[in-house]
């Protein structure tokens, strides 16, 4: 019994023992020369992206990102017309996803969504479905292809009713992506990137 009962202190003393294990390394050296190049899409606040008490669109420094607050009511659907304009530098395929969708109210606010987009001069280019059901849809399967030039996004929203009774308080927050393969525009696009290029997590250094 005496012997058991050492057996079992040294098999714990060995487990908080670090094993000590020898590693080769072999090392290679390069550069990376850093530059930079127009963005092939540029965005800006739509002519209608600003309507006080309805919607507010704001668009990075960069124009490389915008927020919009949408307010909804218990309604068929709600249309928020040009909200965004998004500038096509060259030809491009442009991918469209909703990465994600939260909500902060007990219940999904939202049904559908989607983006409705037309050229600047009105002739209509597609719609890409952002929520389906209350999740996130798979938006665009194949790149849209875009010419040169300006479009409008707008944005086209089924409510889930009915809706918490009115608040300033955010009820939920659709995450959407674009990207655009600018050396192979009929490829699609994986996003959100970093799920697709980078593992995550990743791997320590």
């Amino acid at each position: 019994m005496k012997s058991k009962k050492i057996i079992i202190a040294l098999v714990f003393l060995a487990a908080l023992i670090p094993v000590v294990t020898a590693d080769v390394i072999y090392y290679y050296s390069g550069s990376i020369s850093v530059s930079t190049v127009s963005s092939p899409l540029t965005l800006s606040v739509g002519p209608n992206g600003n309507a006080k008490g309805y919607i507010t669109t704001t668009v990075s420094p960069g124009n490389s990102s915008f927020t919009t607050s949408i307010s909804i009511t218990n309604s068929s659907y709600a249309y928020f017309y040009q909200f965004l304009e998004i500038t096509v530098s060259s030809s491009s395929g442009v991918s469209i996803f909703a990465s994600s969708i939260s909500y902060t109210s007990t219940a999904n606010a939202i049904d559908n969504a989607y983006l409705v987009i037309y050229s600047s001069s009105g002739t209509y280019v597609t719609t890409i479905q952002l929520v389906n059901n209350g999740m996130p849809s798979t938006g665009t399967t194949t790149p849209i292809a875009l010419s040169a030039g300006k479009y409008y996004a707008s944005l086209l929203v089924q409510p889930s009713t009915p809706l918490p009774k009115p608040s300033p308080t955010s009820i939920a927050t659709i995450s959407v992506d674009l990207g655009t393969n600018v050396v192979s525009p009929a490829t699609p696009v994986p996003l959100p990137p970093t799920s697709e290029i980078l593992p995550i997590p990743l791997p320590p250094l």
